[in-house]
C-alpha cells in the first residue's frame, strides 16, 4: 500500500518539475533596440545589454556569459535573429538552459543555370 502511494506522489510530482521549463520565442537584439522594436538594425554595439523582444513586444531579460547554458558565442550568433529560449522564468529574469536558432542567416546558394 505504501509503495503505491509514493509511486502516486512520484507521477503526481513529474508533471509539475517538468511544467516549471517554460518555451519563449523571439529574437535576441539590444535593450535599446527593443524599446523601439528594431529587430533587423541593431548594432552590434548594443550586445552588451541583450534582452528578448517577444512577438507580443515585451522583452525579457535573460542571464547569459561564461558558466551559463548561453555563452557568448552562442550570443553573438544568435544576435539578431529568432531564437526559442527554454528555461525557467525566476525573479523577473529568464534563467535558460536552451536556445535554439530558428532563423538562420542568409546563405548564398550557386545556381549553375547561369553558366
Amino acid at each position: 500500500m505504501r509503495r503505491t502511494a509514493l509511486l502516486g506522489l512520484a507521477l503526481l510530482h513529474a508533471p509539475l518539475a517538468h511544467a516549471a521549463s517554460q518555451t519563449w520565442d523571439g529574437w535576441i537584439i539590444g535593450e535599446p533596440c527593443a524599446a523601439a522594436f528594431q529587430v533587423a538594425d541593431c548594432p552590434l554595439r548594443h550586445v552588451d545589454h541583450p534582452v528578448l523582444l517577444l512577438e507580443d513586444g515585451r522583452t525579457l531579460a535573460f542571464l547569459y556569459g561564461e558558466g551559463r547554458s548561453i555563452a557568448p558565442d552562442a550570443l553573438d550568433k544568435a544576435y539578431g535573429k529568432k531564437v526559442r529560449l527554454i528555461g525557467e522564468f525566476k525573479d523577473g529574469v529568464l534563467q535558460p538552459v536552451k536556445l535554439d536558432l530558428l532563423e538562420t542567416s542568409g546563405e548564398r546558394k550557386f545556381f549553375k543555370g547561369c553558366l
